[in-house]
Parts: C-alpha cells; structure tokens; sequence
C-alpha cells in the first residue's frame, strides 16, 4: 500500500497475489491513477494456500514492457510446494521468459525460504536479495527500499576506463542508478596512467555518454594516502562474492585459494579462514596452499548445506553483506587483539612480531633496520607506508615498494637520532584527498557521505601489487523540457 501511495504519475503497475494459484489486481499494468482502486483491492487479500512461486513468476514477467525498465518486488515466506517445486526449473523457467529490462527485487520473510532460489533469481535479474527475520517489520523495510528506486535516472549502465586495463569489478554487473543514490564500484586495473572515463546507459530510453578526461591511474601504493580503505573495500567485496559462489554453486580448489589469499592479505576473517589468528604466522604461499587443501577437503567431505532455516538465512545475509559492502570489513572481535589493519595493510602479531602478512619467509630475505636508528629515521621519512607500519612497536616486519623491511632490537652503540622540524614535514595525513576526480560540464556531481569519507573526491586510484579503482557515481540529472 505504501507503495501505491507513492507512485510516480507515469508509473505503470500490477500486483499478483499467488498461493495455491494466482489472484492479479488486473491483466498486464495500469496507470498510476488506478492506485486507490488497487489499495482497496489490497485490502480484501488474506493469506491462505500453498505457494507457486514459478507461475507467479511467470505471469509477472509476461506483464513486462520492453520499452522501459521493470521492477519485479517479490514477496515470499514460504518454500515452493505446488506446481514447479524444483529450485534450480524455477530459474530456468524465468531465464526463458524475463526480459533483459526486468530488474528483479527478492524480499524471504522469515527463515522458511529458500535462500538457493532467492538469491540466485536476484543475482540473474540484476537486482538484490533481502531477508527479513522474525522481529523485523516487513512494512518498514520494504517502505524503504521502494523510496530508494522509486526514481530511476539511468539504468544499463557501463563504464569504460579506456587504456586502464580494469579487471575484478564489483558489482558486476552494474546496478542501475537511481536518484539520490550512488553506485560504487571498487577494482583492479593493469595499466597506470592517464586516461578517459567514460560512463554510459539510458536515460528516458536514450543512450547517453559522459565522458571524464585525463583521469589519473597512479602507479602504485606509494603515489595514494597511506589511510586509504579502497584494497580491503575491494577485498571485502570479492571475498563476499566468492563465498557466495561456494553456496550457490559448490566448492572448488580455485575459488577457496582465493579466498585464503585475501583473507590473510587483507585481514578478513571468514568462516573457512579463522587460521588468520590460530596459526603460527608468517603464512607464506607454500602454508596458504596447504591450508587451502585442506579447507578444501573439509568442505567436499561436509554433508550438502541446508537452503532454508535459521542458518542458512543468516548464512545468506552475511555474505550478501560482504558482497555489497559500502566499507571495508572490520576486524573480527576474536581477532581484534592479534590483527591491525594499517591503511591498506595487514599486520598479524606473531611470537613479538608484528609482520605484515604481504611478507613470504621462503621467497623474502628481509633487510634489517635497528630500531631509532639513522636508518630506520631515514626510512620513516622517506616512506609514509613504512613509517605506519613501523608506529606498531620496536620489532615489526613491514613491506613497502616491493621490499620487506624488519625491525630489530635498537643498536645500544649507536648515537641518539634529532628529527628536525622539516623531517616531520610533508608526510600523508590520514584522509587525504586521493587522486583523479570526476567533473563533467552540465552534470551535477555531488560526492557523498562515502565519497567524503576517502578525500571528498569522486574518484580515487590505489595500487598494490595491482592498483584498485574506487568511483562513487552521485550524479544529478535534470529532465529536459520536452
């Protein structure tokens, strides 16, 4: 009802209720101006009856218009018990039928759902999953959400970031973006440099492209504040992928090496990777392999998961959680005494060490620097990435510009080091502004909370072993007169 009550003038809309077989407030959309009428309509509406869900489907799909974008809100508390039962024919049906313009919103009420069918319908219609549990209000969630797209302003949208050489995109793909709202894609690219941006898709059913010159690509971490979160937003963001990967479709060697990868590079502990605080560290990659194997070998003995209950919804929700953060993953609580996230790094503390888990013993031969010492002054001067990691302690294991550097015990001959007022001079203060920014004549951008937070810039770049893109689309469109 909230819903109807808040339509756009030239919104079109049905609403189907289904159970044992399917009651539609009427055949194919109508007008806005029909709101009223469907509200009471609404309220003569009871539940009672089993669920078809593939035939509901089914039917909202077949009302759909090809010459503008469609909103499919689906609403269920209930496994599918007539008709079509089988999960994985259920989303072959809906393939089949939905048009590419069909963006599909799941809401599971409650924990007797099928979290398999729910999320992979949204993940393949472009749109999202939604789970509301036993003591959350089902009115105010759903309220919310609908005041979030109510007003579309371009939707298929794509990005091209010309010569960058961009890969590992999340989301991917694109959601369309709606007014008041910002998308944010967070990735890697190849190539540094300065290129074009060019971010394109429908507004009022015509393709329109707006073009972002000289765009900077830095080269690496060292050219980006040492504070920036983007690496570990990108990792969050991944690994919540992945992990929802291994629910929908089953395990394999390669999604888990990549998840216990991450994991101990950037510091987020998952279900599979509680080995980031219990095992002796440095991990190199010969240990990281073998934990893999293992994980791997675990999950394949391990009984099928369940797809509906308690668990599985709560399963469900945090991982989508993880896949469509808005800021990196915190530390666990069970690792928060051992683990610190500095900038873009991860520090595991290990046996008095502080070592950034970068840092491989069979593969790197750490060059020692005695504690205060001339060179360790020199060091923390000359690179902000060090100096960050050095601030943890007197024996750290730090990695910057592709070399590992190891704190040791001060050097009791050595003379006192002075720092000089200009040593504390020019160093890169937390937040920072990034670097690159988006501006385009006639467009008001106005950088969000998000974008706020990371410099107050639109665009930001940071590299790694491979740099990471971050761009915040806040982008203000104004209908033309006709």
């Amino acid at each position: 009802k909230y819903i109807l009550e808040n339509l756009n003038p030239e919104d079109g809309f049905n609403i189907i209720a289904f159970s044992t077989g399917l009651e539609s407030y009427a055949k194919g959309l109508r007008p806005a101006s029909e709101a009223a009428e469907a509200a009471a309509w609404v309220d003569g509406l009871s539940a009672e009856g089993s669920t078809d869900i593939n035939r509901a489907l089914l039917e909202a799909a077949s009302s759909a218009e090809s010459e503008r974008p469609t909103y499919l809100i689906f609403l269920t508390d209930g496994l599918p018990t007539v008709g079509e039962v089988d999960s994985q024919k259920i989303l072959n049906n809906l393939a089949q039928s939905a048009p590419e313009n069909l963006r599909l919103f799941v809401f599971g009420v409650g924990y007797d759902v099928d979290t398999f069918l729910l999320d992979s319908l949204a993940q393949e219609h472009h749109g999202k999953s939604m789970y509301v549990i036993p003591g959350e209000r089902l009115d105010e969630i759903l309220s919310t959400f609908y005041a979030s797209i109510r007003a579309p302003v371009m939707t298929d949208l794509e990005l091209d970031f010309g010569g960058a050489n961009v890969y590992d995109l999340y989301p991917n793909p694109l959601p369309d973006l709606f007014s008041g709202s910002q998308v944010v894609v967070a990735g890697r690219y190849r190539n540094p440099g300065v290129f074009e941006v060019q971010l394109s898709g429908l507004v009022e059913g015509r393709r329109q492209t707006f073009r972002y010159p000289e765009q900077v690509f830095s080269k690496g971490s060292e050219d980006s504040p040492v504070s920036t979160p983007l690496p570990r937003l990108w990792a969050t963001r991944k690994i919540g992928y992945l992990l929802n990967q291994i629910r929908l479709r089953g395990a394999d060697q390669e999604t888990i090496d990549q998840i216990v990868r991450l994991s101990i590079r950037y510091g987020i502990v998952t279900p599979y990777t509680s080995y980031l605080v219990t095992e002796e560290q440095p991990l190199g990659a010969a240990e990281q392999s073998r934990i893999a194997g293992e994980q791997y070998s675990q999950m394949l003995a391990m009984p099928t998961a369940e797809v509906s209950g308690q668990a599985a919804v709560e399963k469900a929700l945090g991982q989508s959680d993880l896949a469509q953060a808005s800021a990196p993953a915190d530390v666990a609580e069970e690792a928060a005494a051992a683990v610190r996230q500095v900038g873009a790094r991860t520090y595991v503390y290990s046996q008095g060490i502080w070592i950034d888990t970068a840092f491989d013993p069979e593969t790197m031969t750490p060059v020692q620097v005695p504690f205060l010492s001339e060179e360790y002054f020199s060091l923390v001067q000359s690179q902000p990435e060090l100096a960050a990691g050095f601030a943890l302690g007197p024996r750290v294991i730090a990695f910057s510009e592709g070399k590992a550097y190891e704190v040791t015990e001060a050097d009791e001959d050595a003379a006192p080091i002075q720092l000089t007022p200009e040593a504390t001079q020019d160093r890169a203060e937390p937040g920072a502004t990034p670097t690159g920014a988006l501006q385009t004549p006639g467009v008001d951008v106005e950088p969000t909370r998000a974008a706020q937070s990371s410099g107050g810039r639109p665009l930001a770049c940071l590299g790694g072993l491979a740099p990471l893109l971050l761009i915040p689309l806040a982008i203000g469109f104004r209908r033309r007169e006709k």
